[in-house]
């Protein structure tokens, strides 16, 4: 079965019950149980997949949040570092970087990630 939930289809997956409602004799065939083992099995391994999946992408965004905030501290302290030598001309972009470094920090907490 098929449902449209925000343009997306999901398929839906009957449990082994609602496959042998209508003849309930044939799940005790040895080939039908040994499928029926097979079928329990796989299902472990694709929900074990999708916990690592979702632990993947978290560590990979995690990762990328906390490369975005360093970068934004060495560009702050390169800033600091022309002005003080007058090596550089100034680009205005000291505001929206500092914005972005407070939105961070307040993810960080909302979070509890570690920057």
């Amino acid at each position: 079965m098929w449902s449209k939930r925000k343009n997306i289809k999901v398929f839906r997956m009957k449990n082994i019950n609602q496959l042998f409602r209508s003849n309930t004799k044939l799940m005790d065939e040895p080939e039908v149980q040994e499928l029926i083992d097979y079928c329990r099995e796989l299902e472990g391994k694709v929900l074990e997949r999708n916990i690592d999946d979702t632990y993947d992408k978290e560590q990979f965004y995690v990762q990328a949040f906390k490369d975005i905030y360093e970068s934004i501290e060495q560009t702050l302290k390169d800033e600091e570092e022309a002005i003080r030598f007058k090596e550089t001309q100034q680009v205005d972009f000291k505001e929206c970087i500092l914005n972005l470094k407070k939105y961070m920090l307040v993810i960080n907490r909302l979070y509890g990630l570690e920057l």
